[in-house]
């Protein structure tokens, strides 16, 4: 914890140079890649379930989108 402090210092304590701008790209993308598959991921699931477990007798795959929707829950808390 102490190093990671350091290094956050560091970057304060600097001038403005280019790997600030690295810094705020980086951190940028991993907030639009975590968001873009909090919002997608519900379209993404309906579109699998009428893909692959398409059932004739059923018009909706109600069971296959609720095991997908808590297993994308169940990674998201594990990954924070």
């Amino acid at each position: 914890m102490a190093n990671q402090l350091g290094v956050l210092n560091a970057l304060d304590a600097a001038k403005t140079q280019w790997y600030h701008f690295t810094a705020i790209v980086i951190t940028g993308m991993g907030f639009f890649t975590d968001a873009y598959d909090l919002f997608s991921i519900s379209l993404i699931t309906k579109l699998f379930g009428r893909i692959y477990y398409f059932n004739a007798l059923f018009k909706k795959p109600e069971l296959c989108l609720i095991v997908l929707q808590l297993l994308l829950m169940v990674w998201l808390f594990v990954e924070l």
